[in-house]
C-alpha cells in the first residue's frame, strides 16, 4: 500500500475513532469543561503520522462532540476540540524535526492545548453561565485539560508502540533521554 493510501485509511479509522469516543460514557460534564477518557488519543496516534492525517482527526473530534453535548455547552466544548489542531500540528511539527525528546513532545502541546483551552472557556464561558466564573471556569479547564491532556498521552503510548510493532505507523526515532 502506498504511503498516500495508508494515510487516507489511518485518518479515516481516526477520524472514526475521533467521533466514536465522543459518546463514551466514561466522561465528565460541567457547564464550560467536557473530560472523555480518551478523546485526545486519535489526535495523538494523528501526529504521529502527517498533520493531514491530525486535520483530518480533529474534524472527526469536533464533529463527535456537535454531536453528543447538548446546546449552549456544545458551542464551549466543539470550539475546545477545534484547538486540538493547534496541538496537533505543532507535535506534528516537533516530531518531523526530530530534535527533541519525547517528553518534550509531549509537555510543549500539552501546555498548548491547556492554553488554547483555557482562552476558549475563558471567553466562551460568559455567553452560558451569567456571572463571574470565566476566570474560574478558565483556571479549571486550563489545568484539567493539562492533566487530561497527560493521561491520554499514557493511553496512547501502548498503542503506539503496537502500531510500530505492526508496522502500521512508521518507527519513531525519538530520543528517550534522562538527565544529560
Amino acid at each position: 500500500m502506498n504511503k498516500r493510501t495508508r494515510e487516507l485509511v489511518l485518518a479515516a479509522i481516526l477520524t472514526a475513532l475521533s467521533i466514536l469516543i465522543t459518546y463514551s460514557p466514561v466522561k465528565l460534564v460541567l457547564p464550560f469543561f467536557t473530560l472523555t477518557v480518551g478523546s485526545h488519543t486519535p489526535t495523538i496516534l494523528a501526529m504521529l503520522i502527517s498533520p493531514w492525517v491530525a486535520v483530518m482527526t480533529v474534524r472527526g473530534s469536533c464533529i463527535g462532540f456537535a454531536m453528543t453535548i447538548p446546546a449552549p455547552n456544545s458551542i464551549i466544548v466543539v470550539m475546545r476540540a477545534a484547538t486540538h489542531l493547534l496541538f496537533a500540528l505543532v507535535g506534528c511539527k516537533m516530531i518531523k524535526d526530530k530534535k527533541l525528546n519525547i517528553y518534550l513532545i509531549i509537555l510543549i502541546p500539552g501546555v498548548l492545548h491547556a492554553l488554547s483551552e483555557g482562552i476558549v472557556v475563558f471567553a466562551l464561558t460568559p455567553l452560558i453561565v451569567p456571572g463571574q466564573l470565566a476566570t474560574s471556569a478558565a483556571l479549571i479547564a486550563l489545568s484539567g485539560t493539562f492533566v487530561h491532556h497527560l493521561m491520554d498521552c499514557a493511553i496512547t503510548a501502548p498503542i503506539a508502540a503496537a502500531l510500530v510493532r505492526a508496522r502500521v505507523i512508521p518507527k519513531l526515532s525519538l530520543s528517550i533521554k534522562v538527565g544529560r
